[in-house]
Formats: C-alpha cells, sequence, structure tokens
C-alpha cells in the first residue's frame, strides 16, 4: 500500500485533518472512563436519529449485524424467504443467511441497484441496496412492499448523505442500516453500524439483541455488539463535519466526470443524489486498466468481481455484465486535483485518448 502515489482509501488524510479534536475525543472519553453504551454513544445515536429524519437509532457493532438484529427485530426467521439484490458486498446476502432465511436474488437494474422483482413470488421481506452510494428506486420499491405487506430493509451502508428525490438515506423503510467501517463515507478508526428505524418495537428489540438480548424477558439468544465510547466520540466529530466532507467528495466526483466525458460512469437515475462513496466506471479491459494504473502508482478496486448467487451464474445479465467492467477510481474529500487529472491522464493514455 505504502508504495502507491496515490491510495485507493484516503483514511490518512482524513485523521491528519482533524487529528486535533479527534484524539482530544478519544483520550476525553478514556479520562472520563466510559467503555460502551454512555453519553458518546448516546449523542451519536440522537445525532443520527435527527439528521436522518428517524424516530430511533441504535448504535452496533458493525452494518452486518445491524443487517441482521434488524430483520430478526421485524420477524423474519428461518422459515421466510428474503429478495435481495444478486449484486452486493457478501455481508446482504450474509445476515440473510445467519438467519437461515431463504434467499431469491434479484438481479440489477444498469447501475447496480436492485432491478425487476414484480414477477416473482411475493417474499416475506425485502433487503434493497443503494449500490456505490446511489439510491435506488424507493417509490418502486415502497410501493409493492406497502402492497404486499412486506418487511423492507434498507442497507444503507454505502449510501449516508445520499437522497432519493428529496428524502434521506437511512429513513426508508421499516428499518435502515449505516456502516461506519473505515472504508466508509464516516468512518470510525475500529468498526461500527447504526440501525435507523420509525418502530418502537424494533428499536427495542435491537438494544436487547446488541447486549445478550438481557432485558428479553424469556430467553432470546443475543450478542455483543457495541461502539466503544472513543469511537463514538470520534463519529461525533466526524458528524459535525460531514455535510462538509461530502460537498468534497461532489468535487472528486465533478472533476472525474468532466476529465473522462467520453467514459461511463455509474452514477443513479435522475431521482438519486449520490452520497459518492464509490467512483465506480464501466469500461472494456478492466483488468488490464487495473494493472496499468497500479504500475503508474494508483490504487484501484473492484467491487465486485462476482456476484451473490455463483450457483446460478447466467441468469443475471446485467449484474454479471457490471463485475465484468466495473472499476472503482480513488475518492475521498482529501483527493487533490491534481491527483485527480493525473488519474484521467493516465486512464486516457491507456485508451488513447
Amino acid at each position: 500500500m505504502s508504495g502507491y502515489k496515490i491510495r485507493f482509501n484516503g483514511l490518512d488524510r482524513l485523521y491528519d485533518h482533524y487529528k486535533t479534536e479527534l484524539n482530544e475525543a478519544a483520550q476525553q472519553s478514556w479520562r472520563l472512563g466510559s467503555a460502551i453504551l454512555g453519553k458518546e454513544t448516546e449523542k451519536l445515536e440522537s445525532s443520527i436519529a435527527k439528521k436522518y429524519s428517524r424516530k430511533y437509532a441504535v448504535a452496533v457493532g458493525s452494518a452486518t449485524d445491524g443487517l441482521y438484529f434488524a430483520l430478526r427485530a421485524a420477524g423474519i426467521g428461518p422459515e421466510h424467504k428474503v429478495f435481495c439484490p444478486v449484486l452486493s458486498y457478501v455481508a446482504t446476502a450474509g445476515a440473510i443467511r445467519r438467519i437461515g432465511s431463504k434467499i431469491k436474488f434479484i438481479d440489477t437494474d444498469n447501475n447496480g441497484n436492485i432491478g425487476s422483482f414484480f414477477h416473482e413470488k411475493t417474499p416475506d421481506a425485502m433487503v434493497y441496496v443503494n449500490l456505490y452510494g446511489n439510491t435506488a428506486d424507493y417509490d418502486r420499491i415502497q410501493t409493492y412492499c406497502q402492497k404486499n405487506k412486506i418487511v423492507l430493509i434498507e442497507d444503507a451502508a454505502q449510501s449516508q448523505g445520499a437522497y432519493y428525490r428529496d428524502i434521506p438515506s437511512g429513513s426508508m423503510g421499516d428499518a435502515s442500516i449505516f456502516s461506519f467501517d473505515p472504508m466508509k463515507n464516516m468512518p470510525s478508526f475500529g468498526s461500527g453500524g447504526m440501525m435507523l428505524t420509525d418502530n418502537k418495537d424494533i428499536c427495542e428489540h435491537v438494544i436487547s439483541l446488541r447486549r445478550h438480548a438481557i432485558k428479553s424477558t424469556e430467553f432470546d439468544h443475543g450478542y455483543n455488539s457495541v461502539i466503544s465510547e472513543d469511537h463514538a466520540a470520534q463519529l461525533n466529530v466526524l458528524l459535525y463535519y460531514y455535510d462538509e466532507l461530502q460537498r468534497d467528495r461532489e468535487r472528486v466526483s465533478h472533476r472525474y466526470h468532466n476529465n473522462l466525458s467520453n467514459k461511463i460512469f455509474i452514477k443513479g437515475d435522475e431521482n438519486n443524489r449520490s452520497s459518492y462513496h464509490k467512483q465506480v466506471m464501466l469500461t472494456d479491459n478492466r483488468d488490464q486498466l487495473k494493472e496499468y494504473l497500479e504500475k503508474q502508482g494508483i490504487e484501484t478496486k473492484i467491487h465486485y468481481s462476482q456476484i451473490l448467487d455463483t450457483v446460478n451464474t447466467g441468469l443475471y445479465p446485467m449484474a454479471e455484465s457490471i463485475t465484468q467492467k466495473a472499476i472503482s477510481l480513488p475518492i475521498y474529500p482529501f483527493l487533490q486535483n491534481e491527483e485527480i487529472d493525473y488519474i484521467c491522464e493516465q486512464i486516457k493514455d491507456f485508451y488513447g485518448i
């Protein structure tokens, strides 16, 4: 990693920019002797709930746990079937598998978000993903789920800060899940996630599940899944600056689009305002381009190299096409304009533009 001129993720730059406040926030929690579920976690939960128009927010150890807890709290179990997009990080389907529910995978649209599902047999729940930070067609999804009385979970791990029309990601469905993984837009220097909901019963159930279900009136298998107070304190610092950081992500994305106007980028439909979590370009000779950029000192990633339903390849043409063409370019708030221009110049050189 250290050999790259331009790294894929700018976590080090984020820390350098805010290190005084981040260090002081963590040290203050240590001085108070508070380890978990203290004032900083409570502040983070209340601030997140307010900012993203939810009644309740519950901090958990990871977004993966948040998805699992939300489904369990909504009454989904091994006897149920859950719709899930076939293109996502493995944690999306993994949370459903953990419950034991049957998964019905759905192909995507050309932006990588969940595609057509109206012809399918009605499930018991749907988990949809705002892939790469672009919101899916919420009107279509919500109408279908409300009509059929289906539990709807928004996997918003990549879309904190995104909007569908004027609706903020995090406020859609029966529950929404944010991620504070170090690779996300608001990263913890450890791990963490947040479950958001307007349903009091779901909220209370998740609160119980994250701490061994000790508040349950009958035996209910729970977990130890919390954010430490020092990490919550640092997340509170980043939440204060979040809108500013998002504007810089938007700057980076727009510069890519302007410099590479002849290339195809995934950007969502007209109702989407992205969180700019990923800068995904669809291109031929993707693997060769990745190798070429690496030689020029530019780190890139592939999100994702295969679909989740690896048994039934050939059934998901749109998603499988994306896995063959998608390459993720560096995008983070402290990426400099000259660095973006350098990346674009190298891409143009590769394609002879």
